[in-house]
């Protein structure tokens, strides 16, 4: 096993990295996006392409930290990378290269007061998960199977260091327009520091359970306490498929839970985990779900879900009125001077496409086709504002339509969502 100190350290090289990965994936995600409207042809490098999805899942899986969750965003989206290059790149999704168990044993003894062998009746030294800020071993407690979490030590100072170089990049990157690049690194650094607090987790964890336990066929682990601290988190350990499934059946029954626990969530609840990439769902055979990993999670004022959900009716009642009023109130609009509402409201259709449309089914076009309207081929892409809490949500937006097109997914979308809008807000 490879030594971890020389790619956990050296924040120039870590920063050259990100921004290297940064660009990189960014122009390929466009690319990909405007070449696949014209052609459905692979293109000429492809091969090319998955040598170097190898070379980055090896070179990411080492760095950690934000450069690693770029490469596990790229793994999932549709039209960022070739397929068969996506397909190595989702190794990133569950795995990464693991630290060396004399490491992981001292966090043990640091966070715990003891090591594996005292704390726990058996600890597996090799992880069976190991990701962008820390690795998960099976063990064994009181005769009850659990999964323990433990963080990579020093990797919040790293996220540290990435995001101050994200955040330089995002200022000179955003000069001119009305995008406030300052609170949007603020929601960032705020979202992704929580995560390294693996308390707050458990808190969120436990929250998640007693909120999901409405939504037929949803499931969360529960966390053992005693076993748990800030930089350790240990939950009874669940067995299940990953996203991928081959019965058609049991992948619109899995998309359909996903899907009402997001909203119910969102839109009831006012809260959400903005975490959606294939790695934190377990499939069980009857298409049942078992929702991983509560570390990024962020409530919402019940005012702007009131006012989403009002933009949502008009969307789908073809209220072009209410929807601008919606689009106003929500922040969206930075500059109103020569904005295209007639494209704006066709992007807009198109995205919720799946609500309005009897018997959708979730497929890779779709996710492609709407980043493309409503991102790289919006007129308005300079006219648009950005407020810090549509940061994630947009991130658990497209994840959340990418990990349905993954099943490829139907259900009765707009049942969901009329009695969701028709319904009360409680938040959590």
């Amino acid at each position: 096993m490879p030594d971890d100190l020389d790619e956990l350290t050296g924040g120039l090289r870590r920063m050259w990295s990100t921004a290297a990965l940064t660009s990189k994936l960014g122009a390929k995600a466009a690319s990909r996006v405007l070449f696949t409207k014209k052609s459905a042809k692979p293109s000429d490098d492809d091969e090319a392409a998955v040598a170097k999805a190898r070379a980055l899942v090896t070179r990411m899986g080492k760095l950690k930290g934000l450069v690693m969750k770029a490469g596990q965003i790229a793994s999932y989206m549709p039209g960022t990378l070739p397929p068969a290059a996506q397909e190595v790149l989702a190794e990133l999704q569950a795995q990464s290269t693991p630290m060396t168990f004399a490491r992981i044993d001292d966090v043990l003894a640091a966070e715990l007061g003891g090591r594996a062998a005292a704390l726990f009746e058996a600890f597996e030294e090799r992880p069976f998960a190991a990701a962008s800020i820390g690795q998960v071993h099976r063990a064994r407690l009181a005769g009850r199977d659990l999964a323990v979490k433990v963080q990579y030590p020093g990797i919040e100072d790293m996220i540290r260091g990435d995001l101050k170089m994200v955040g330089v990049l995002a200022r000179l990157s955003l000069i001119g327009s009305p995008v406030d690049a300052g609170a949007l690194t603020g929601e960032l650094r705020d979202r992704l520091l929580e995560e390294c607090d693996y308390e707050r987790e458990a808190a969120s964890q436990r929250l998640f359970a007693q909120l999901l336990a409405s939504v037929p066929g949803a499931a969360v682990p529960a966390v053992v306490g005693e076993r748990s601290a800030r930089r350790v988190l240990a939950t009874e350990l669940v067995h299940g498929a990953r996203i991928a499934v081959a019965d058609p059946a049991v992948g619109d029954r899995a998309g359909e839970t996903i899907f009402r626990a997001c909203f119910e969530l969102m839109w009831r609840r006012c809260i959400y985990n903005a975490d959606p990439h294939p790695g934190n769902y377990l499939v069980a055979p009857d298409g049942g779900v078992t929702f991983l990993d509560f570390g990024c999670v962020r409530r919402f004022d019940p005012q702007m879900i009131a006012t989403w959900r009002r933009l949502a009716r008009a969307i789908l009642d073809g209220d072009r009125a209410g929807f601008r009023a919606g689009f106003f109130a929500l922040g969206f609009v930075g500059k109103e001077k020569g904005f295209d509402w007639d494209y704006q409201w066709n992007a807009m259709q198109y995205l919720y496409k799946p609500f309005a449309e009897p018997g959708f089914r979730h497929n890779a076009e779709h996710v492609r086709e709407s980043f493309g309207i409503l991102m790289f081929d919006n007129p308005n892409k300079f006219r648009l504002a950005m407020p810090p809490e549509w940061l994630f949500l947009n991130r658990l937006q497209w994840g959340l339509n990418a990990v349905l097109a993954q099943l490829h997914a139907t259900a009765p979308w707009r049942e969901h969502v009329e009695q969701l809008l028709a319904g009360p807000i409680e938040p959590a």
